[in-house]
């Protein structure tokens, strides 16, 4: 009957990126036509244009992706392919059922031994993941590939997963599919920000599945993030730094209790050397020698090594070495959670009553706040101190990224607030030029023919 007719060719799928680019491998799909309908079938496989023949439908001889498949592997794929779309639709006419591309698609899969229920979720390998991850925190966390912090992000990712569809598999992973997973999370009233970095993160994850074999669709990778954090742009907002006057009064107000001088001295050592709070109090006395702190960034692995500032040193000097440990932390330990409640009352206790402006945007809405400095001091408020302190003072942004290990001046300057004093103190630059003049050979006596050969 005409309605089991069908035609079956395999073409490479062209999606550029979103700079309007060709990945280096594109993937072979079997495109399948019948009744003026269209599906398309991924064979697992990827190679470069080059490596492709066009005319014959078939990888060239002698050529290998870059999963070091060789062509004759994957041309049997291929011709697998070729032969299940004959089978599926035979059996569809044995049977007499209707022709549509899900039962179509359904068919080639049992024929192919690619039925969902004998495959993972995307649920199940992300679940997979995370264990791999959680038991190598176990065994051995100066090693592992993730922080705490890391794997928490993860589990809720799964979570929000679970929340938005259950049974989900590789194969339905499109860009409709992950655009409604973007509106989504806006829908929890999540903001713009964390739907942007958690659009990253599921990313993320699918790279591993693929890399791993579990995963053979790829259409993720060219997907466009919808929402981005135009917050971002306004540097009145969201992003605090810590006046000299502030900073100084952080430093001196008095206290008798020990947990609120050590989150202090933690803190302001933070200011003057750029560390994360995570790379503070992980510091042992072996990271130190002499003013030399010498350092591997537990977030990014690179290593940092500077002179400390005097501040630093005074602060190094409260908690000496004990004679009986080989090497022991420097700082106290303390959960980030724990230490961000105590930067609070910090705060308070110096007097930064001021206000700050918090902003969030969620899809197209924003909401702007007004609180009270101390209430939104937290650890990373330190890095961003620092780098602005020394932009203030003078020092080079190259020479400020080789302490903190920021990659590019970009990403740095995401950590820059200048206050409006220091704002103040920039613009005076033009009053000083007002009141200083410009000096010409006009202001001095010459001759016409000096003039003439100066061409004046």
């Amino acid at each position: 009957m005409d309605k089991y007719k069908h035609r079956v060719s395999f073409r490479l799928e062209k999606r550029k990126d979103k700079n309007g680019n060709l990945p280096e491998e594109l993937p072979i799909n079997a495109d399948i036509t019948f009744s003026g309908k269209r599906i398309w079938y991924y064979s697992g496989y990827r190679i470069a244009i080059a490596k492709w023949d066009e005319k014959a439908q078939r990888v060239k001889r002698n050529n290998f992706n870059s999963d070091d498949v060789s062509a004759t592997d994957i041309n049997q794929r291929l011709v697998k392919i070729a032969s299940a779309v004959d089978d599926a639709f035979a059996q569809l006419e044995l049977r007499e059922e209707e022709v549509t591309p899900t039962t179509v698609r359904d068919e080639l899969k049992r024929i192919l031994n690619e039925e969902k229920s004998t495959r993972l979720t995307v649920a199940q390998v992300y679940q997979l993941l995370i264990d791999e991850r959680e038991n190598e925190l176990k065994s051995s966390s100066s090693t592992a590939q993730w922080t705490k912090g890391t794997l928490t992000k993860h589990k809720t990712m799964l979570r929000h997963l679970n929340d938005f569809k259950t049974g989900l598999y590789f194969e339905d992973v499109k860009d409709d599919l992950l655009a409604r997973f973007e509106l989504f999370l806006i829908g929890k009233g999540l903001s713009n920000n964390y739907t942007h970095q958690s659009m990253k993160t599921i990313k993320g994850f699918f790279n591993w599945a693929t890399k791993k074999g579990y995963n053979r669709n790829v259409a993720y990778q060219a997907y466009s993030q919808r929402f981005h954090d135009e917050t971002k742009s306004d540097s009145t907002i969201n992003l605090y730094a810590l006046s000299d006057e502030e900073l100084a009064s952080i430093q001196t107000f008095p206290t008798s209790r020990k947990a609120i001088d050590r989150t202090r001295d933690i803190f302001v050592f933070a200011c003057y050397t750029g560390l994360r709070f995570s790379d503070v109090i992980a510091l042992r006395w072996s990271n130190v020698s002499g003013d030399i702190l010498d350092v591997i960034s537990k977030k990014t692995n690179h290593r940092q090594r500077f002179a400390l500032a005097t501040e630093a040193l005074r602060i190094l000097a409260k908690y000496p070495k004990s004679p009986d440990e080989d090497d022991p932390r420097i700082f106290p330990t303390i959960s980030n959670q724990k230490y961000n409640s105590h930067l609070k009352e910090v705060g308070k206790l110096a007097g930064m009553t001021g206000d700050w402006i918090t902003e969030k945007q969620s899809g197209r809405t924003k909401t702007r706040e007004v609180r009270l400095k101390y209430e939104l001091l937290t650890s990373h408020v330190a890095r961003r101190t620092f780098v602005t302190m020394c932009l203030r003072k003078g020092m080079s942004p190259e020479d400020i990224r080789a302490v903190t290990g920021h990659t590019t001046a970009d990403m740095m300057m995401k950590y820059v607030k200048f206050d409006d004093e220091s704002k103040r103190e920039k613009m005076s630059i033009l009053n000083e030029d007002a009141q200083i003049g410009v000096e010409t050979v006009f202001d001095h006596a010459i001759t016409d023919d000096e003039r003439i050969r100066l061409g004046l």
